[in-house]
């Protein structure tokens, strides 16, 4: 043998560090897909990462309610449908009260991972610091429908390729209407657990998108699909409107 094993000596497992204080629960925030495909633009992990040490990073927002945002990560859920950008609240940064730091000096024995409390960052040149976390939850879009016949010939096309070819390919499909926008419903399909699976088809920015409508209830508010233009029906809104108290703008 080369090596003697020590038997005397016992290696403890390495912990990773404890955060010295607990992340801010984010305020959840519920908007329309079109904004949602706004809020999902400005992430901006990529550039974070690629940052030098000490720099502070211009980073893209979004205005919502007189502050702006941005946004270092979103997940999204696939078919459950549930979409989330993990967005921080901006202000001023002589207007923060409290420590700041910048990127790359992140310590995680001090905050947990995910925690930008207090982070500088840069917009349009001025330095702002992270306050607040917000999580901004898609939900149905409240833009004008796509025809039938548009949502035909996209689905069509992308049945041979992505999730429909691997987890649906030869399965029947179903028209239905969720507040005017044309749903297919797939069924039937062996490789898949539940069987059978819904998304709504709607365009953005000229491109048409696939809207997973993963939760069952979902399916008891479709309606049947009846010869007529989808196009023509009225768009209902069809997410709760956010009552947002009146603040002026800070920058």
């Amino acid at each position: 043998m080369l090596f003697e094993v020590d038997t005397d000596e016992v290696s403890a497992p390495v912990q990773p560090p404890v955060s010295q204080r607990p992340k801010p629960e984010p305020r959840t925030l519920h908007v329309p897909a079109q904004e949602w495909e706004e809020w999902s633009a400005i992430v901006c992990c990529a550039k974070m990462a690629e940052s030098k040490p000490g720099e502070v990073v211009g980073v893209p927002v979004v205005e919502h309610g007189g502050y702006l945002h941005c946004a270092f990560s979103a997940m999204y859920g696939g078919r459950s449908g549930n979409n989330v950008v993990d967005a921080w609240q901006l202000i001023p940064a002589d207007l923060y009260e409290g420590q700041t730091w910048t990127y790359h000096p992140l310590d995680f024995s001090v905050r947990e991972r995910g925690d930008y409390t207090g982070l500088r960052v840069s917009v349009r040149g001025s330095h702002v610091v992270c306050t607040k976390p917000v999580s901004v939850v898609r939900t149905y879009p409240t833009i004008r429908p796509i025809s039938m016949q548009d949502a035909l010939k996209y689905d069509d096309s992308a049945r041979s390729y992505g999730w429909r070819a691997m987890g649906f390919r030869g399965a029947k499909r179903s028209w239905k209407l969720l507040h005017g926008h044309p749903v297919a419903v797939y069924h039937g399909a062996d490789e898949v657990e539940d069987g059978s699976t819904a998304v709504l088809l709607w365009k953005y920015k000229g491109r048409i998108l696939d809207y997973y409508l993963g939760s069952p209830e979902f399916l008891e508010n479709l309606q049947d699909f009846q010869e007529t233009s989808v196009s023509s029906v009225r768009t209902e809104v069809l997410c709760k409107p956010q009552t947002v108290p009146l603040q002026a703008a800070l920058f």
